[in-house]
């Protein structure tokens, strides 16, 4: 066997050892070489400048230092006894806006977020899709809204059920969540405590925020305070919990790497690229001729190293970057790898299949009175928001106010076809006015400078996103080049199933009955985008078409399944 992967991207490789490598989650991407304080790590500046770099050894790599890569880097060297290398493509999370969590616009299109685009989108009239991706210690959680969810039990009774995921089923993954877990609300039967990551309450809830829960509720939808309690369905609305500490983000890297980075065995690299896996030829027989003894890298000097790993080399470069460096090292589908010239070492024809995605759509309304609107608060990335000396206050001294808010505070979870076996929609409620692609949005906010002299003049308002909770179109990841440093061709294939389109369009219907009620009453201007005239199914799908986004929880091109499944990569 060469090796076991995540349903997230995750890809973990027998060393000399032959042996499998542990279960790990959905990831940034990376490798690399940089400093952080109080941190034993290694600066490649620092290596002697000649021509060839001496092999270096380690018991194990890990590429990748998003959520599985920090995970295992930290249990991996535990006990003290094994040498962990962690590389990381990015640098180091020392970007202020990563630890504020309205700070999000500013890391859209940064140095930390690796930019990927799709290729032109048959479904989406030829458009390409932009994919934020952390490219940073921490990886996309750096990034992200801080959303707290697991999903349903449900889910991995599928996994386990359907796909032959052994071991991954509701009462195999729920201990291991319990142990992850310092739950702001306590220990219960589906929360822990005392883990490293921690999960909170929010600090700030928008007043708006406020009037969509109290406009759900007075139209009879289910309310859910808890969409991590899997005794009861996960359908309902709600206030989210976030990954916050202190009302600071906390990422893979602020929980599970940071504990780790004092130990003498572990070493953390950034600004490094890795260009393959190196494979030999195994002598200890089995599924495949080959294990992974090792990498090669470009440091940050532009220098090529080899990297050995005595146990294993542990992928970990999430739904982009793990099937990228799977098919560089000759393992994926024969006939695309002999096509650029790759020899086949191992042919696996899931590697870089699977892709699955949230398309979300929104519904975004002007402020009824934007002036007061902006004062208040009651409106994000305005150019008022981080100007408040009492925002700023509240934030640095305190903790708490508006800039703790991780922008979609309120939302929830429903069916569009009572039929439905789990919620198909996911509803997000934000108090910000966006054009029908929030990136451009935010894009237009950020440029206008940082939050101390942000000029931005933005329209005042807020916006709902409908987004696909279980989206049914797949998609796939494949090879644009030889070098890695090309990004790999996506093709999302988004809407390829008619019944994600239902979804969206079914979630914006809804969403102009909730914002129709009462309770938004002081706030409700006109509808911006996609407009009042556009009222049929048609209209509604054909606005879905030219403006649908990504949610941002891209997985399953390495995907766990049985032997027998042609798209499983084991």
């Amino acid at each position: 066997m060469v090796g076991f992967v995540g349903s997230c991207g995750s890809w973990g490789v027998g060393g000399r050892t032959g042996k499998r490598i542990e279960k790990c989650g959905r990831v940034g991407c990376g490798v690399g070489g940089s400093r952080l304080a109080g941190v034993r790590m290694v600066d490649t500046q620092s290596f002697e400048r000649t021509a060839k770099l001496q092999t270096r050894d380690f018991d194990y790599v890990i590429v990748g230092a998003g959520a599985a890569g920090c995970v295992l880097a930290n249990r991996l060297s535990e006990d003290g006894k094994k040498s962990v290398l962690l590389l990381e493509a990015g640098k180091a999370d020392d970007k202020l806006y990563i630890h504020i969590p309205l700070g999000f616009p500013y890391l859209c299109g940064s140095d930390v977020d690796w930019r990927y685009s799709s290729e032109p989108e048959d479904k989406l009239d030829g458009r390409r899709l932009y994919f934020p991706r952390g490219k940073v210690l921490g990886g996309s959680h750096a990034i992200s809204v801080m959303l707290y969810h697991r999903g349903s039990a449900r889910d991995y009774e599928v996994w386990e059920d359907d796909f032959g995921a052994d071991g991954w089923g509701p009462k195999d993954v729920l201990p291991y969540f319990k142990k992850t877990e310092d739950q702001e609300r306590g220990p219960s039967t589906f929360h822990g405590v005392g883990g490293p990551l921690r999960v909170s309450d929010l600090r700030f809830v928008n007043p708006m925020a406020t009037s969509f829960l109290k406009a759900c509720k007075k139209m009879g939808l289910k309310e859910n305070k808890d969409f991590n309690d899997w005794s009861v369905d996960q359908e309902g609305f709600g206030t989210f919990q976030v990954t916050q500490r202190d009302g600071s983000r906390e990422t893979p890297s602020t929980s599970y790497l940071r504990a780790a980075l004092g130990r003498r065995n572990v070493t953390v690299e950034t600004g490094v690229t890795v260009e393959k896996v190196e494979l030999e030829e195994s002598e200890l027989g089995g599924d495949s001729p080959y294990v992974a003894t090792g990498v090669t890298v470009i440091n940050k000097n532009g220098y090529r190293e080899q990297i050995r790993a005595r146990h294993e080399v542990i992928l970990a470069g999430g739904a982009f970057a793990s099937p990228q460096l799977l098919m560089l090292s000759g393992i994926g589908p024969a006939e695309d790898l002999q096509s650029l010239g790759i020899p086949v070492k191992v042919e696996l024809d899931g590697v870089g299949q699977n892709l699955q995605d949230h398309a979300s759509a929104l519904i975004s309304y002007s402020s009824k009175d934007p002036m007061n609107d902006k004062k208040k608060n009651r409106v994000f990335y305005s150019e008022a928001t981080g100007k408040s000396l009492r925002n700023l206050a509240q934030y640095f001294v305190l903790g708490g106010g508006p800039l703790t808010s991780n922008m979609c505070e309120a939302g929830g979870f429903f069916r569009t076809d009572p039929e439905y076996e789990s919620p198909d929609l996911q509803l997000r409620f934000v108090p910000f006015y966006s054009e029908p692609d929030p990136y451009f949005s935010m894009g237009d906010f950020a440029s206008a400078g940082n939050y101390l002299n942000n000029k931005a003049n933005r329209p005042a308002g807020f916006t709902v996103q409908s987004v696909t909770a279980r989206p049914y179109s797949t998609g796939s990841v494949s090879l644009s080049s030889t070098d890695v440093r090309q990004a790999p061709s996506i093709n999302a294939n988004w809407l390829s199933d008619d019944r994600d389109l239902k979804t969206i369009v079914e979630g914006l219907k809804t969403i102009r009955k909730i914002v129709a009620m009462p309770e938004f009453e002081d706030y409700r201007g006109d509808e911006a985008y996609p407009g009042g005239d556009k009222v049929s199914d048609e209209d509604l799908a054909a606005y879905v078409k030219e403006s649908c986004h990504t949610a941002n929880a891209l997985i399953g091109t390495c995907r766990m399944g049985r032997t027998s499944d042609p798209e499983a990569v084991r």
